[in-house]
C-alpha cells in the first residue's frame, strides 16, 4: 500500500492522461509535459507505450529502453525463493504488486493480484490488498466500472470471513467510488460521508478528491432536511469545505439557501470540472440536469403560480429557457405544474409545504399507473390471439 496520507503519483498520471484527451493534445503543451514529466519520473515504460500509441505521438526508444531497463532491475529485486519464510513471500509480491501498478503494467499486476488473493497460505488482510489492489488497476487505467463492481462483491465477502477494522474502513472508500460509477448516488452518500472522519485510502484517491465527491453525491441523494443535518452538521467535512474548497460550500449553501442564480453559476462551473474527471465524465450530463431539476422543484413548492419572468430572474436566465425546461420536466412527469402560455405564468400542483419524498411517491404513482395499462393492452391483445 502507499506511504500513508500520500497518494502515489501515478495516480494524477492517470487523470492527467484523461484530461489530456479530453481536452485534446494540440491545445494543451503544458499538460502535455506535465504528463511525460510524471511518467519520465515514474519510469513508467508500459504507460508510456500505452500514451504513445492512444494519442499517435513518437516513441523517445532510447527514453523506453532506460525506462524499462529499471523496471526490469526493480522487479527481478522482488523475487524470492519459494521456500522462503511464508512473511517475507508475502511482502515481496505486495511489494511487487504496487511496483507493477505504479508503472502501469495493467496485465501483469491483475495477473499477479487475482493469483496471490486466491492463495491462502497468506493471511486475510494481505490477500484482501491483492484485491483492493485489483479495484485500482481497473479504476485507474480505464475506469472499468463492471469491473469494479465485481472486485467490490468479492472483497466484501472475504471482509465477512475475518478482514480487520482497517479493511472495512478502507472499503467505504472503495465502495462509494464505485456507487459514483454506478450512479447510485444516495449509496455513495452515505458512505463517503462515514468516511470523511476515518479516511485512510489515500492509495486509491487524495483527501481533496473524497470532500468533492462526498459533496456531489450528497447534493444530489439527499433530501433537504438531511443536507442539512448530514453536512453542515457534520464538522469534518465543514471544516474542509471552508478551509479549501470555498466555491463547493457556496455550490451546497446557495441551494440550501434558495439562491438560485448564485446556485446555476455554480453548476455551471461544476459542469467543467466533472467533465475532466474520468469517473464523473460520463455522467456530468445527466448530474447537471438533476440537479437543474432539484433546484425548480424545490423553487416551485413555494408556489400556486408564478411568472415565467419572476421564475427566470431568480434563476439568472431567460424567460424562453425556463419555459423549454419546466415544459419538458412537467412533460416527463417530473415537475407537478403546468404552464399558462396566455398569462405566461407557471401554475404549480405543489400543495403547501410539500414533502420531496411524496412527489417521488407521486411520480412512482403515475409510473406504475403507466406500466399497468401497457400491461393490460398487452393482455387484451394476447386475449384476442387465444382460442377459448
Amino acid at each position: 500500500m502507499a506511504d500513508e496520507h500520500k497518494t502515489p503519483l501515478y495516480v494524477y498520471v492517470c487523470k492527467w492522461k484523461f484530461q489530456l484527451e479530453a481536452l485534446k493534445p494540440s491545445n494543451n503543451e503544458e499538460l502535455k509535459k506535465k504528463l511525460l514529466d510524471g511518467i519520465v519520473k515514474g519510469n513508467m515504460a508500459p504507460y508510456y507505450r500505452s500514451v504513445c500509441d492512444d494519442f499517435g505521438w513518437e516513441m523517445d526508444t532510447a527514453l523506453l529502453a532506460a525506462m524499462q531497463e529499471e523496471n526490469n532491475k526493480v522487479v527481478a529485486a522482488f523475487d524470492v525463493s519459494s521456500d522462503a519464510d511464508v512473511e517475507v513471500q508475502q511482502q515481496a509480491w505486495l511489494e511487487k504488486l504496487e511496483y507493477l501498478i505504479s508503472i502501469g503494467d495493467k496485465d501483469a499486476a491483475l495477473k499477479l493480484a487475482e493469483e496471490k488473493a486466491k492463495d491462502k497460505q497468506f493471511s486475510i488482510n494481505s490477500r484482501l490488498e491483492a484485491v483492493f489492489n485489483t479495484f485500482r488497476v481497473h479504476y485507474l487505467y480505464g475506469c472499468n466500472v463492471k469491473e469494479m463492481k465485481n472486485t467490490i462483491e468479492k472483497t466484501t465477502e472475504m471482509i465477512g470471513d475475518g478482514g480487520d477494522w482497517s479493511s472495512r474502513n478502507r472499503l467505504k472508500a472503495y465502495e462509494a467510488v464505485c456507487n459514483m460509477g454506478l450512479r447510485n448516488y444516495s449509496h455513495a452518500a452515505y458512505l463517503l460521508l462515514d468516511a470523511v472522519s476515518t479516511f485512510e485510502s489515500y492509495e486509491l484517491m487524495d483527501y481533496d478528491s473524497l470532500i468533492w465527491y462526498t459533496v456531489l453525491s450528497c447534493m444530489i441523494a439527499l433530501p433537504r432536511k438531511e443536507l442539512k443535518e448530514k453536512m453542515a452538521k457534520h464538522g469534518t467535512l465543514m471544516q474542509a469545505l471552508n478551509a479549501n474548497f470555498p466555491e463547493l460550500y457556496e455550490y451546497y449553501d446557495s441551494l440550501y439557501k434558495c439562491h438560485y442564480a448564485d446556485f446555476f453559476k455554480f453548476l455551471a462551473s461544476l459542469e467543467g470540472v466533472m467533465k475532466l474527471d474520468p469517473l464523473l465524465h460520463p455522467h456530468y450530463h445527466h448530474y447537471i440536469n438533476e440537479m437543474r431539476y432539484r433546484a425548480y422543484s424545490q423553487h416551485l413548492q413555494a408556489y400556486r403560480s408564478i411568472s415565467l419572468q419572476k421564475m427566470a430572474s431568480s434563476f439568472g436566465v431567460t424567460s424562453q429557457f425556463i419555459e423549454e425546461e419546466i415544459s419538458q420536466l412537467t412533460a416527463a412527469g417530473r415537475l407537478h405544474c403546468k404552464i399558462d402560455a396566455v398569462n405566461a405564468a407557471i401554475l404549480s400542483y405543489y400543495n403547501g409545504d410539500i414533502s420531496e419524498s411524496s412527489c417521488e411517491k407521486g411520480l412512482l404513482y403515475q409510473n406504475i399507473i403507466k406500466r399497468g395499462d401497457y400491461l393490460l393492452n398487452r393482455l387484451n391483445k394476447l386475449a384476442r390471439v387465444i382460442d377459448f
